[in-house]
């Protein structure tokens, strides 16, 4: 078992004595933890139709966190963002440890399926969002307020986890054409093996089930697997590679229109500093006769853990609609983009892992 690995075990089994509530209740009350993540993003796009658009290094979005145990048992995490001059609540709930090593959120949350929807996109080692995930669920994050309950289980070297939700979700291209709120459940398996002390593999499978707006009996299921098997190194050296494939089966009572995602990451890390990467996505919608694929290559700097650089070029051929929607093109038509993104955080909340 690995040293992180190790150090994640024995947090999770010390016990909290009265002392340690105590201690925790007081260095909270009145005093949460409190970040302020600014994305600055440029871009320059050329599509199809000589549609041709260029950002310069805007602040494309400010997230405001705020983050405190409330006691020994629960934690409220909230995330309020700002963009294009209008503030909303990005996440907001609470997290609850119960008897038996049971863990309850409650609230507005990123959607826990595949490995991309739940991060943060400051987070993400690329600039913009996997035009599998957009042509699925739309430029946004696929989100919903409800209940999600889970409970790990260690076998041997490996840890896994099992989380069952239910929540209701506004998604207007997966779920909602109408923009009502429409009720899903969920089950979602995770397993995460040791290969050797410095590198693991993890797999994952998600299967969500809801009604949508188009006629009082239609359903939407959305499928998922994903995969990453990850090395790293002491001194921050290291490679990945991981994907997902999504598919969402909406049924809107006259017929069935089955929508894939999908994209493969490579990640070499040089040192604690420098990494570059590459993507390739691909993307299909029954009755388009279309198939939508891009590729993506990227240098990243990070100049510390609160601050970070990307410069990425991607090219997308055949946009589907949600893609085309987005870029100001023509479904079909192709487009070249450049992005330059850079992350500053202030406050206890990191940019990202360092």
């Amino acid at each position: 078992m690995n040293i992180y690995k190790q150090l994640c075990v024995l947090a999770l089994t010390l016990p909290i004595t009265p002392l340690n509530a105590a201690e925790m209740t007081a260095e909270n009350t009145g005093n949460p933890s409190i970040s302020v993540v600014g994305i600055f993003a440029g871009s320059s796009m050329n599509g199809g139709d000589a549609v041709h658009r260029d950002e310069f290094l805007p602040l494309s979005e400010s997230e405001f966190i705020f983050a405190a145990e409330v006691d020994a048992y629960t934690r409220l995490d909230i995330t309020a963002t700002a963009a294009d001059g209008a503030m909303a609540v990005e996440e907001g709930y609470l997290t609850s440890k119960l008897p038996q090593g049971f863990r309850v959120r409650a609230g507005l949350k990123f959607i826990p399926f595949g490995r991309a929807n739940e991060v943060h996109p400051h987070a993400l080692v690329y600039a913009d969002t996997p035009n599998g995930l957009v042509n699925m669920f739309g430029a946004e994050k696929f989100t919903g307020e409800g209940l999600f309950i889970d409970h790990p289980l260690y076998i041997g070297d490996s840890a896994h986890s099992l989380l069952f939700g239910f929540f209701q979700n506004q998604n207007d291209v997966a779920f909602n054409a109408n923009g009502d709120n429409e009720f899903s459940s969920m089950v979602r398996w995770k397993g995460v093996w040791d290969i050797n002390d410095t590198s693991t593999f993890e797999l994952g499978s998600t299967y969500i089930n809801g009604k949508n707006s188009y006629t009082d009996t239609s359903r939407t299921e959305v499928s998922s697997i994903h995969f990453a098997l990850m090395q790293h190194q002491f001194d921050g050296s290291g490679w990945s590679v991981q994907g997902e494939w999504n598919q969402s089966r909406l049924d809107t009572g006259v017929s069935q229109q089955f929508t894939d995602g999908a994209y493969l990451l490579g990640e070499y890390d040089y040192n604690r500093n420098w990494l570059s990467f590459a993507r390739y996505d691909f993307s299909q919608t029954t009755g388009t006769g279309l198939s939508e694929t891009a590729y993506s290559a990227g240098l990243a700097w990070k100049i510390s853990e609160f601050q970070n650089i990307t410069l990425q070029y991607k090219h997308t051929k055949h946009a589907l609609a949600q893609t085309a929607a987005g870029l100001g093109i023509q479904a079909g038509q192709n487009a070249n983009e450049v992005f330059f993104r850079w992350v500053v955080a202030i406050g206890p909340h990191k940019a990202h892992s360092y």
